[in-house]
């Protein structure tokens, strides 16, 4: 999946969590409101922890990820957490839970070897998804998302989310004001009018995104994020501070 934002953490306190969510990508030109939204931001992060997936990315890259946690470390963390399993089952809710199946598509035991008892098709056990797939370990697929469940779980988990105004909008008239060789302006723009636009622009405007892939990260449009949860046990992979990842969760199953 592509990224859509790329999510830091401030501070925790308690059950309470602090950032920033920066808009990466002009296919997710706002922050969403929904409570579903810090809950999957909370998944993901677990999930790319639990996966050895989050640690420092070079200067090479322009939005890169940060870590104060080594991934071994992370591992540790989320192994020891509370409330792993909540989260985990959270996870299968918006984007399906993987079964390990034979060739025939029974069921496989958890060494992903040996049919499982009693011998059960996965689709007749399951709501089944369209992905599928195979790894040196056997073939798998996916359960449906629960879109309905996680919001649920959200309405549970979740009991706060505040969200600032998008800041670091350029204006119109700083957008206007761009020359490019390659991507000239055209007839029909209207560029001299936009030249006296004062207003932050639609960060939908492809132009907008020209002006911002040259400045730095930290000069991007951004959002402060205030999450409370209903036990800090959920906030426990988080506890190091200074965590920034690149996600492709938009809060929606």
């Amino acid at each position: 999946m592509t990224d859509l934002y790329t999510v830091s953490i401030d501070a925790v306190e308690g059950p309470t969590f602090r950032g920033k969510v920066h808009i990466i990508n002009p296919d997710a030109a706002s922050v969403p409101s929904v409570r579903t939204f810090p809950l999957a931001l909370l998944v993901d992060a677990w999930y790319l922890l639990t996966n050895g997936f989050l640690g420092d990315d070079g200067p090479e890259v322009h939005r890169g990820d940060r870590c104060p946690i080594s991934k071994e470390r992370g591992k540790e963390i989320v192994a020891g957490m509370r409330l792993k399993d909540d989260l985990s089952e959270v996870y299968d809710l918006i984007l399906g839970k993987m079964i390990r199946v034979n060739s025939g598509g029974y069921i496989l035991a958890d060494d992903g070897r040996t049919v499982a008892e009693p011998r059960r098709r996965a689709e007749d056990v399951y709501k089944l998804g369209w992905s599928s797939g195979r790894d040196p370990s056997s073939s798998y697929v996916f359960t449906r998302s629960d879109p309905e469940e996680f919001a649920r779980r959200a309405a549970e988990i979740v009991t706060s989310y505040e969200r600032g105004p998008v800041l670091n909008v350029p204006l119109w008239s700083e957008v206007a004001a761009l020359e490019s060789d390659r991507e000239p302006w055209e007839p029909g723009e209207d560029r001299e009018a936009m030249l006296t636009w004062h207003d932050p622009v639609d960060l939908e405007y492809w132009r907008a995104w020209r002006l911002l892939r040259d400045r730095p990260f930290e000069e991007w449009p951004y959002a402060e994020i205030t999450v409370t949860v209903s036990d800090a046990g959920y906030l426990e992979h988080l506890a190091g501070g200074g965590m920034r990842w690149s996600t492709a969760q938009t809060g929606y199953a």
